[in-house]
């Protein structure tokens, strides 16, 4: 039993129990076409599916969900079109419908079912209301509420999963409409080399921790369908993002055929390019733990907390997802230094997802083995070199300076240099707000580099760092 693009939004959780779903957002992005996949699938799979809505029609709705033979499974409710003018009796009389066809699943099954799985397979219901504002503007609010938690009851008497829609921004009048839902989606348009795209993200489910809710965006094609990818998916080539199914080479996206066909002959170009004078431009992110070179911290104490840190980078998904040949790891005694290809992104959401990690990890922890990082962002050139050894290895400024930036923090700090932050600040109102201009610090040669940090509720130190409070605050 899935709901669209679930395996996306829960980062491969395809099964959920019974789960009443708020889907918000504006007008005109694709909550009624979501719905429509939603309920075809469960009219496909036999399943039983109940339609509530005020607006469509029975016209417009063999219409929508193109269900002709399939009408055997469902239910269609338009209240407003039970009586002449609507009123409570509409309401009450749908309500009376719904639980009607409630009531017969139960006894339809047992007919014919004597297995206990069976019986649980079959008892699943889809249910779908549209549109919870627009009922709000036929009857009174309060009648509303009323209604649904009437219904409610009802559907949680079964194994419904459900959906409701809602168009944002929500008022403060509907909170009370909204507060039965066990789970809540949301979608929302975002501005992208001039157009338009849509994105969706789970905040929260019955039975599912969600710790960083992440949008993902989906499109839709003209037939409804819809089609869901990972807002990282940007195409190899040109870095824009792809709005409609990639082309895959090598497990690198593209926009077309022909976009991984000119990538394909670059690579054929510059595939026997001595690797000693390849200069690369990377997105690092250097990570550092805090006090393990501590004479009095145990050596088998500070290589445990290394594991564990090597566990807790490995486990998250801005690491795991991401194929090797697009990242840079070096190891750097206290931590690690791990550069990303194409998207700056990405050490961001990596920073984001490893503080989430240790701070859950910190709480069940004595204070010795506690593991507290510092982290330091920047992007720049890089060039590939033979060390000593004869081994590849890489260096350059981009790495230089995060290592750099990371040295001016304390605990817990995400420092990020000006370059870094200019290209993160403008892709969301969240990096607007949460990256924070620090103040300016003299580095190695007489360089003056201005210092961002990152932080919200969730991650990063929203103190001063040390050394800027001893410029900062002196008298």
């Amino acid at each position: 039993m899935t709901i669209p693009g679930l395996a996306e939004l829960t980062d491969g959780e395809e099964n959920i129990s019974q789960t009443l779903f708020l889907l918000s957002g504006p007008p005109g992005i694709g909550k009624r076409d979501y719905c429509r996949e939603f309920l075809e699938e469960g009219l496909s799979s036999r399943k039983k599916c109940i339609f509530l809505s005020s607006k469509v029609t029975d016209k417009e709705k063999f219409e929508l969900l193109n269900i002709d033979g399939k009408k055997f499974n469902s239910l269609f409710v338009n209240p407003v079109l039970l009586y002449d003018t609507p009123n409570q009796k509409s309401l009450d009389e749908a309500l009376d419908r719904i639980t009607s066809f409630l009531s017969d699943i139960q006894i339809d099954v047992s007919e014919d079912q004597n297995d206990s799985h069976s019986l649980d397979e079959n008892n699943i219901v889809y249910f779908v209301m549209d549109s919870l504002n627009h009922f709000c503007d036929i009857f009174e609010v309060d009648s509303v509420r009323k209604f649904l938690a009437k219904l409610v009851l009802q559907l949680k008497k079964k194994k419904t999963i459900g959906i409701f829609t809602i168009d944002s921004p929500l008022s403060s009048e509907y909170h009370p409409i909204v507060s039965f839902c066990d789970g809540i989606m949301e979608m929302k348009f975002e501005e992208s080399n001039d157009s338009l795209i849509r994105k969706i993200r789970l905040l929260s489910m019955a039975g599912h921790a969600m710790t960083k809710p992440t949008w993902i965006q989906f499109s839709i094609d003209k037939n409804g369908r819809f089609t869901f990818a990972y807002d990282l998916l940007k195409c190899t080539l040109d870095g824009r993002v792809i709005q409609h199914p990639p082309v895959y080479y090598l497990d690198l996206p593209f926009h077309t055929e022909g976009c991984a066909r000119t990538y394909r002959k670059f690579i054929s170009v510059f595939k026997d390019l001595d690797p000693k004078y390849e200069v690369l431009n990377y997105n690092f992110c250097f990570i550092d733990i805090v006090g393990l070179s501590n004479p009095e911290l145990a050596v088998h104490r500070q290589k445990e907390k290394i594991v564990r840190l090597n566990e807790f980078i490995s486990s998250c998904n801005s690491f795991r997802k991401i194929s090797d040949e697009l990242k840079i790891i070096l190891p750097a005694g206290d931590g690690m230094a791990i550069g990303y290809e194409n998207n700056p992104e990405l050490p961001y959401k990596l920073s984001v997802e490893l503080h989430g990690y240790l701070r859950k990890y910190n709480k069940r922890m004595e204070s010795e083995n506690r593991i507290k990082v510092r982290i330091g962002l920047s992007s720049g050139p890089v060039f590939t070199v033979y060390d000593i050894s004869n081994r590849l290895n890489v260096w350059g400024p981009g790495i230089i300076m995060a290592r750099r930036v990371m040295d001016l923090g304390d605990s817990w700090h995400i420092l990020i240099t000006e370059n870094f932050a200019m290209q993160l600040r403008p892709l969301y109102e969240e990096y607007r707000n949460n990256i924070r201009l620090i103040g300016s610090y003299d580095i190695k040669h007489g360089e003056k580099i201005n210092v961002y940090s990152a932080y919200s509720d969730d991650y990063g130190n929203p103190e001063l760092p040390e050394k800027f409070k001893q410029i900062y605050t002196s008298p």
